[in-house]
């Protein structure tokens, strides 16, 4: 509900009554909405990281593991149900940087950045943090792009930039 509709539009009503708990369950389980977004962020930043990571560990070679990381996106991109980022969403709706929801947003961009750097470094490229933060200003570009526009096509079109710096 959060991904499709936005964490501002669904009510605690609407959560209590799709979910067939009660107020005092959904209560006592996370305290308030906010915490229940906390967690449902967490455990999607816990499944997107397991999920590039697996994805990238398919790869045997330097090169292959980097473009990984974009053809990770652009699979991500084509499916039916791609509906852009909801870390970016999210971070469209909480403009309070103080608030746990964007703190959860916050970490899970660094940590993707952190993981980039940690796959180029483990492939013994230099300048891997300089580069990760290129890899994360390309993918989350195309991200957007194709979530705005419909350019399913932006991961690719993301590598075809990066990848000349593999070469340098």
């Amino acid at each position: 509900m959060f991904e499709l509709e936005g964490i501002q539009a669904i009510g605690i009503e609407r959560i209590i009554a799709e979910s067939g708990v009660t107020k005092m369950t959904m209560y006592n389980q996370f305290g308030s909405k906010e915490a229940l977004i906390v967690e449902a962020l967490e455990e999607c930043a816990r499944r997107s990281m397991e999920s590039l990571k697996a994805f990238v560990d398919q790869s045997r070679s330097s090169r292959g593991k980097v473009k990984a990381i974009f053809l990770w996106h652009d699979r991500w991109f084509r499916r039916a149900n791609f509906e852009g980022c909801v870390f970016n969403n999210v971070a469209g709706e909480i403009h309070d940087e103080n608030s746990a929801v964007r703190r959860v947003v916050v970490r899970y961009k660094r940590d993707m950045e952190r993981y980039i750097a940690s796959v180029l470094v483990d492939q013994g490229i230099e300048s891997s943090k300089q580069l990760a933060t290129r890899i994360m200003l390309l993918v989350e570009g195309a991200t957007a792009l194709a979530y705005v526009t419909g350019k399913r096509d932006a991961a690719i079109k993301a590598w075809e930039a990066f990848e000349p710096s593999l070469k340098a």
